[in-house]
């Protein structure tokens, strides 16, 4: 499923994630620079769906992945959330200008 997502980006213009299969999923700027990324690992896409970061990009994908987050959540013990620990921090090198 083609996912995108609100986190900002690091300064390469990508979000990596590594899924709950193990594999790296690089999250690149599409032709409308929405950051999207295809993640075939069921299992991720409801994980990263019930972070609120994340989203299907094709508005017929929705009904699937709330399917797949409520088949996740109801695994996930009560009160639990799915965390962002898997995501690489962004990192800022911005320069403050003193006036």
């Amino acid at each position: 499923m083609k996912i995108q997502t609100s986190i900002k980006p690091r300064l390469d213009g990508t979000v990596k994630v590594i899924g709950q299969d193990g594999q790296k999923y690089e999250f690149v700027a599409d032709q409308h620079g929405e950051l999207c990324c295809d993640v075939t690992h069921k299992k991720t896409v409801a994980h990263l769906v019930a972070t609120g970061n994340f989203w299907p990009a094709d508005e017929s994908d929705f009904d699937s992945a709330i399917q797949l987050t409520k088949t996740e959540t109801d695994a996930t013990p009560e009160g639990s959330r799915p965390s962002l620990d898997h995501v690489e921090p962004t990192t800022q090198t911005k320069k403050s200008k003193k006036a």
